[in-house]
């Protein structure tokens, strides 16, 4: 009986273990907390959206708060400075257009200067945490303009890691050509005569050597995202070309630290 009872509390044990390690691997999760600021008259016009990291493992915690506030140029310690900062940014893009606008007629003053951050957690593993940044401004003009990028981070160190290496290859420049031609074309990939006609001819000339985009690509949990910036290889117009490019095409042109993260 004392063998029986013995086997059986070791079961018991094995099992709580085993429950125990997969907790220990939930919690490599960081939490995010979302906090919001928004304000608006006629001279200006500011909305802050930014998931700031609560819990997690101290390294990619800390090096994702950094991160935030130097996208953003600001000084937050916690979600709550959101308000002050929302309010700072407000007074100042208000001023801004009483600066440009109280001397003139009514009817030749143009919209609110505007600002708007949104700073999302885009996606995340055990392994790696990628967040998105987008901003929008107005301060006059034909219109505004608008950035978004992605930023993906190792979770052990909060290292922001280069996920391309190898480039000079006409199979990788297939993949950037055959992504182009999927932004503009969706379901039925655009010819490249098409394409073309939606980009810079000084910038692109031909869709076999295009140039990489100038901001780093990054991770989701499939695959690679690739997103060309306004006016950097074509108007306006066209948008904000984005693709992604799935893990199991572009693994040969990853990096050895990228390769490590995706397994």
């Amino acid at each position: 009986m004392r063998h029986i009872y013995l086997t059986i509390t070791m079961t018991v044990l094995l099992l709580a273990g085993g429950h125990c390690a997969f907790a220990a691997k939930k919690s490599k999760l960081i939490e995010v907390e979302t906090t919001k600021f928004s304000k608006s008259d006629s001279t200006a016009e500011v909305f802050v959206l930014v998931q700031w990291p609560v819990k997690g493992d101290k390294a990619i915690v800390d090096s994702l708060r950094k991160n935030i506030n130097s996208w953003i140029c600001g000084e937050w310690n916690r979600p709550d400075d959101v308000k002050p900062f929302g309010e700072s940014l407000f007074e100042s893009l208000s001023i801004d257009w009483h600066s440009v606008y109280d001397e003139m007629a009514p009817e030749d003053r143009l919209g609110a200067f505007t600002r708007h951050y949104e700073v999302t957690l885009e996606t995340q593993t055990d392994r790696y945490v990628t967040y998105f940044y987008r901003q929008h401004e107005y301060q006059g003009g034909m219109h505004g303009y608008t950035t978004e990028v992605g930023f993906t981070f190792r979770k052990s160190d909060g290292k922001q890691i280069k996920l391309i290496e190898d480039t000079d290859s006409p199979e990788f420049a297939q993949l950037l050509k055959d992504g182009v031609k999927r932004f503009f074309g969706g379901d039925q990939p655009a010819s490249d005569e098409e394409v073309l006609e939606y980009l810079f001819a000084s910038e692109v000339e031909a869709l076999d050597n295009l140039p990489l985009p100038g901001n780093a690509p990054y991770l989701t949990q499939t695959g690679v995202v690739f997103l060309y910036t306004q006016y950097e290889i074509a108007p306006y117009s066209s948008g904000i070309i984005t693709f992604e490019i799935p893990f199991a095409q572009i693994k040969p042109y990853l990096t050895k630290e990228a390769q490590e993260l995706i397994k």
